[in-house]
C-alpha cells in the first residue's frame, strides 16, 4: 500500500522531468495592489503551461505507484459546462474499490494550448477547479501558488477527503484544511452536510487504500 507522502515524493520527482524548461516566477504582487490595466492583460499565457506539467507529474506518479490507470486524451461527460475551452482531456481511474476517477482537462490561454486545467472528478465528471482561475496579470499571485493549489486539490481527491455538494447554483466543497460554500447560507451547512437530500454529491474512499 502507497501512503500520501510516497505518492507525492513521486510526484517531485516526475515533475523534474515534465517541468524541465518551464521556469517558476514569483508573485508579482505580493502588496494585492495590481495595476488597472493589469486586468485586461495576459503578458505571458505560456508561462501557465506550469501547471498542467504539474498535473502530468501526478497522472505519471499514480500511474508509477499501481494506484491507478491513466487514458489519455479522451472524451467525458460533464455535469455542468466548463468554463474552459478543452484541448484534450486524460482520466485516471483509480483501482481502489469505492474512490472516484480524475480528469485533468487542458485548456487554452490567449490561444496557447495547454495553459490552464480543469480539475474533474466522478463520472459523469463534476468540474472541481480550473486553474489559474483567470489568467490575466493583475490575478497572478506566483508559480508556486497555483502548483500548491492544484497540489491542495489532488491529494484531498487522491486521499478520499474531498466532497462536493451541488443544488441548483448552491455549492458546497469541503477539503482537509478548507470548507466553501456559494450562494448559501453559512448556518445551513452543517443540516445539509448530515442530511444532504436532494444534493448531488460527489466523495470517494482513498485511493491508497487496499485494492
Amino acid at each position: 500500500m502507497t501512503s500520501l507522502a510516497e505518492l507525492l515524493s513521486r510526484v517531485d520527482a516526475s515533475f523534474v522531468e515534465t517541468g524541465a524548461g518551464f521556469e517558476p516566477w514569483d508573485d508579482p504582487h505580493p502588496d494585492r495592489m495590481p495595476a488597472d490595466e493589469e486586468y485586461s492583460r495576459v503578458t505571458n499565457p505560456a508561462k501557465w503551461r506550469i501547471v498542467g506539467a504539474r498535473a502530468d507529474a501526478w497522472l505519471n506518479a499514480l500511474v508509477d505507484a499501481s494506484v491507478a490507470t491513466v487514458d489519455r486524451i479522451v472524451d467525458v461527460r460533464w455535469t455542468e459546462e466548463s468554463r474552459a475551452t478543452h484541448t484534450r482531456i486524460d482520466r485516471a481511474a483509480p483501482h481502489a474499490t469505492g474512490a472516484v476517477p480524475l480528469v485533468i482537462a487542458r485548456g487554452a490561454i490567449e490561444g496557447v494550448d495547454d495553459a490552464g486545467v480543469t480539475i474533474g472528478v466522478g463520472d459523469p465528471t463534476m468540474v472541481v477547479e480550473s486553474i489559474p482561475d483567470c489568467g490575466c496579470d493583475a490575478c497572478d499571485s506566483g508559480s508556486q501558488d497555483a502548483l500548491d493549489q492544484l497540489d491542495e486539490y489532488l491529494v484531498a481527491i487522491v486521499s478520499g477527503q474531498y466532497r462536493r455538494l451541488e443544488k441548483g447554483r448552491q455549492s458546497i466543497t469541503l477539503m482537509p484544511n478548507s470548507r466553501q460554500a456559494s450562494n448559501m447560507r453559512l448556518r445551513s451547512i452543517e443540516s445539509i452536510l448530515a442530511k444532504p437530500r436532494g444534493w448531488t454529491e460527489v466523495n470517494g474512499a482513498s485511493w491508497l487504500g487496499p485494492k
